[in-house]
């Protein structure tokens, strides 16, 4: 059982059990959003949804979430309420919905709608409001709170044909009603969206989880019961992970019933009684006085204590104090694997004007300063190096001068590169050059049930990538003969993997929460034709939601002449012993060598 299924019975155990706590009528579309597999109703009443364009897996309020890119990613489904109805959901977004007056201006969230004046209704963001609309006659009634907060928001919409109204709660609270005289069927569309006006194109940009609509009009104790109290401190300033902090000063908002704060500060994570830094705050900001060494990472927490003394431990969250010198560089320093055209980033030290780089494959010459490595000043902490040799240790510094013309020499930085075997940028959608073109699969040879790239352009990835702009989606279908299912590429002159001392291969693979446990494989074939296999251990690789970096060492491959790679072979099932198993999709991207 998923750790969102698990939490969801102990939260209906908790609804049935807890004295006073209102049990709410049952909904008859449910949808977790846990995986990218079909959008089943768990309801149990059959109201299944379909996806549309670029939905990917997030982070969501309980398990995982859908995000919405807000160009063209939507659900859709028949229309499963008219009359008296409650549309709920957990919404997290920081980009504000289109402007506009009414909810069918905005960006949609909840969608059925025609145009004209019509029995049809909308849910949007408007700004950054939460926008219900109801027509004929055609009104919205607009929250007075903000959705857009990129936190977790708790919205529902209640349409009640008795009461004449329409309102919108927020995090559990009643935040606006109106009178709506129409108390005939909104039934105008046939079909219902979620995260878009498909209409007038406007794509909501953001997450959506937990989604439950009620064919009644929820009460207001249903609704609160729904949303329980925030009791975390949330919103930090610094934000979590800032890289540049200079002023020692921390805010935050409070818990829902927080009356004292306890502010913990230190150089570890693992923050303790010794990192009490401001007990028992009643303001929600601490000016740390002893100040912020530069270039240190610092972990926080403020834990919320209520008028009962009851205290809630909060999560921790960091920040970087700026350098004096550029610093957090990009590649990291001592990265290995880096792509033979990188961009070098980093961050620039306090009071930075100008960046002066140095760069090349001597760190003597880096060192020094000397002409060949001197690559001159850039206002803009970004430089190109160009293409660059593969497998190859390169060196760079970069020196700033700040104000009154003083230099700060900044510390040598190193990377080593990879050989790139395919990062899947330079495939098109056009006839030759496509993805499955290069990556032959079943459908083309006829020997496994893979499918390479998507049905319709692009047909590279463009939405689930690791690294650049595209990656390889490979649909396998191990359910009939011959239960393996594969892309195999051919090099045309033979590669050399050993080159320069080169060891490892390294991939990035994904897969999809929906698919069944599976063993990933890659295949290695020599001029001679002689073949290696290496099975990645853990079979739950495939239905991984999150990219996995595997490393292969180039010795797994055994009997195979790696000075001559003639094919490479990526699969899903066992091809050796080949059984019965499931159908998915996992994602392949930055296929590269590189050594130690």
């Amino acid at each position: 059982m998923s750790t969102k299924a698990v939490l969801t019975c102990l939260s209906l155990l908790m609804v049935v059990l807890a004295p006073g706590v209102v049990r709410g009528a049952d909904p008859i579309v449910y949808y977790s959003f846990d995986d990218l597999g079909a959008v089943v109703d768990q309801s149990g009443h059959g109201n299944d949804g379909t996806i549309n364009g670029g939905i990917t897996l997030a982070q969501g309020y309980l398990g995982n979430c859908f995000q919405f890119n807000g160009t063209d990613a939507y659900v859709q489904l028949q229309r499963p309420v008219q009359d008296n109805f409650t549309i709920t959901g957990w919404i997290k977004t920081d980009v504000p919905g289109r402007a506009g007056a009414q909810a069918y201006e905005g960006s949609g969230i909840f969608w059925s709608d025609v145009a004209g004046v019509a029995n049809d209704f909308v849910i949007a963001a408007l700004g950054t409001k939460l926008s219900f609309f109801c027509g004929n006659p055609d009104l919205s009634v607009n929250s007075n709170g903000d959705l857009v907060t990129g936190e977790w928001m708790h919205v529902a919409a209640v349409r009640d044909v008795q009461a004449k109204t329409i309102a919108i709660y927020i995090d559990g609270k009643l935040d606006n009603s109106i009178p709506h005289s129409n108390t005939g069927p909104l039934n105008a569309q046939a079909d219902f969206v979620i995260g878009a006006n498909t209409l007038d194109s406007r794509y909501f940009t953001g997450l959506i989880d937990e989604v439950k609509i009620y064919d009644v009009a929820l009460s207001a104790a249903e609704i609160k019961a729904m949303a329980p109290p925030k009791l975390k401190a949330r919103k930090p300033i610094p934000a979590d992970g800032a890289l540049s902090v200079s002023m020692p000063l921390l805010q935050w908002s409070k818990g829902d019933t927080a009356l004292f704060h306890d502010v913990y500060l230190g150089t570890t994570p693992e923050l303790a009684a010794a990192n009490l830094v401001g007990p028992h705050q009643l303001m929600t900001m601490l000016y740390y006085v002893q100040g912020l060494q530069p270039g240190t990472t610092y972990y926080w927490r403020v834990d919320e204590i209520d008028a009962a003394g009851v205290a809630t431990t909060g999560d921790t969250w960091s920040f970087v104090a700026q350098a004096l010198t550029a610093y957090h560089p990009t590649p990291v320093d001592g990265a290995v694997g880096t792509a033979q055209s990188p961009v070098l980033t980093w961050l620039p030290g306090q009071a930075a004007t100008k960046h002066h780089v140095y760069f090349g494959d001597s760190n003597d010459a880096v060192q020094q300063g000397a002409a060949g490595a001197d690559k001159g000043e850039v206002t803009d902490p970004t430089f190109t190096p160009g293409a660059l040799e593969s497998l190859t240790t390169y060196y760079w510094r970069v020196d700033e001068a700040v104000a009154g013309g003083a230099v700060k020499a900044g510390p040598i930085w190193t990377f080593v590169t990879c050989l790139s075997v395919d990062d899947f940028e330079s495939y098109t959608d056009d006839l030759g050059s496509a993805i499955f073109d290069t990556w032959i699969d079943g459908l083309t040879n006829g020997l496994s049930g893979s499918v390479v790239g998507n049905a319709t352009a692009p047909f590279a990835e463009q939405t689930t990538v690791h690294g650049g702009k595209q990656a390889m989606p490979l649909d396998y279908n191990n359910v009939k003969s011959p239960f393996y299912s594969e892309a195999e590429r051919e090099f045309a002159p033979v590669q050399d993997w050993t080159v320069s001392g080169a060891d490892t291969l390294v991939l990035f693979v994904r897969g999809r929460s929906s698919n069944a446990s599976a063993q990933v494989y890659v295949a290695v074939e020599d001029a001679s034709k002689k073949v290696g296999i290496a099975a990645h251990p853990n079979k739950a690789l495939a239905s991984a939601t999150q990219w996995t970096e595997w490393k292969i060492p180039l010795s797994s491959f055994t009997d195979v002449n790696l000075t001559k790679v003639k094919k490479m072979y990526i699969g899903v099932g066992d091809r050796a012993n080949p059984i019965a198993g499931g159908a998915g999709r996992i994602y392949i991207d930055d296929i590269r060598i590189t050594k130690p």
